[in-house]
């Protein structure tokens, strides 16, 4: 089974606002140490924050990747 992109996965955390590791794992299938390096990964590229422990959130950097690849999904309907 192929991974999830980092992509993917951000556009998730856009979705749902807060995830945590077991919210990976039970989307894309990581196991336990894999959902948490993926989101240390993206933290490490400033487009995560973890605010409380075990609550991850995408940051404004990572909107702004979501848009520059046209991923970017707002509630708002204009």
């Amino acid at each position: 089974m192929r991974k999830a992109s980092k992509l993917l996965v951000l556009e998730f955390i856009n979705e749902r606002e807060i995830v945590t590791p077991l919210g990976l794992m039970n989307r894309f299938g990581y196991i336990r140490g894999g959902a948490s390096w993926m989101l240390t990964w993206l933290k490490k590229q400033r487009l995560v924050i973890n605010d409380r422990r075990g609550e991850w959130a995408i940051t404004n950097t990572g909107v702004r990747r979501l848009l520059y690849y046209g991923r970017y999904r707002s509630e708002t309907t204009f």
